[in-house]
């Protein structure tokens, strides 16, 4: 597994870009991560409850916390915050 080196939120916050050690960037949009956020309230507890988020095109990071040494909470204009995002999950999400 590979792990962090940078996160940075980029371009007034619509962009997060994470350098890996292996050396791999990944640039996720915040609006990507907003509507794909690994939360419950997003998420549901099973695959037949995932809710599609709309209307964040426009939704902007504000805060990037770390959580462990396995993930971070991104915080969003939209006071959404309850996501946890894995460096795994973060690569998935960037395909």
């Amino acid at each position: 597994m590979s792990w962090p080196t940078d996160i940075v939120a980029m371009d007034k916050g619509r962009t997060l870009e994470v350098a890996f050690d292996d050396g791999k960037v990944i640039r996720l949009t915040a609006e990507k991560l907003r509507v794909e956020s690994p939360s419950a309230e997003v998420q549901g507890h099973s695959p037949n409850q995932k809710r599609t988020v709309v209307g964040k095109e426009n939704v902007a990071i504000v805060g990037i916390e770390p959580v462990g040494n396995y993930a971070i909470k991104i915080v969003f204009d939209d006071g959404h915050d309850t996501g946890l995002y894995s460096w795994d999950y973060l690569r998935k999400l960037a395909g």
